[in-house]
């Protein structure tokens, strides 16, 4: 084998370390948040060693940064919730459209569901990684979400009263998705099924828009 083929069985195997790695940190960081997700269960499930982590990322922190990198990336390129496509429909079914897209994770585990329990996680426990990216590219849920309240507030309300109901209604759906297994559990013992969800999505629009109208 020439020292060209070499290089390129090298780059080869190179990638694929990286594209494992980012996979299990994605998967991990989903189930246990980014304080619980530790590096050791990382490499495990990506079948490499702790010095790839370092390597291709610089610890912890860049693998996390690739992660939301990845996530930003997948919510554009597959455009699961269009914002010109809420501004097309009535301020009541953008409101629920949002909800049931941010709540789709209780019954389905493809890879914008996992990213999307990673911001659930986020929104009880902030790590300095996710505040630092953020402050650069706000995720899709906060931007979409203030789409959503706008429709509802009056022309001229303040960038705080903005704010503080975009934080608001983007709460509703993390909490379920961020806690879906605990809510399994007794004494709630909640089964989700699309049954299930869209009963969810009734009674959290129900709610809301009761809250949004008084605002």
């Amino acid at each position: 084998m020439s020292n060209l083929d070499q290089a390129r069985v090298a780059s080869r195997s190179t990638e694929t370390t990286r594209a494992a790695l980012i996979k299990a940190a994605t998967s991990v960081f989903a189930e246990y948040g980014y304080d619980g997700g530790s590096v050791r269960l990382i490499t495990q499930r990506a079948m490499a060693n702790q010095a790839a982590v370092n390597y291709h990322f610089g610890g912890k922190d860049g693998l996390y940064r690739e992660v939301l990198i990845a996530a930003t990336r997948a919510f554009e390129e597959n455009a699961f919730l269009d914002p010109e496509e809420l501004d097309a429909l009535s301020p009541e079914d953008a409101l629920r459209r949002y909800l049931h897209q941010f709540l789709l994770p209780l019954v389905k585990r493809d890879r914008v569901s996992r990213f999307l329990r990673i911001f659930a996680w986020e929104s009880v426990q902030p790590s300095e990684v996710f505040s630092a990216f953020i402050a650069n590219s706000p995720p899709r849920i906060f931007r979409l979400a203030e789409r959503v309240v706008r429709r509802f507030l009056p022309h001229d309300a303040s960038a705080e009263a903005v704010t503080f109901a975009m934080l608001w209604l983007a709460q509703q759906p993390m909490f379920f998705v961020r806690d879906a297994e605990r809510l399994a559990q007794p004494p709630f013992s909640l089964k989700f099924d699309e049954d299930a969800l869209e009963r969810l999505v009734d009674t959290l629009a129900g709610l809301s828009l009761r809250g949004l109208s008084g605002v």
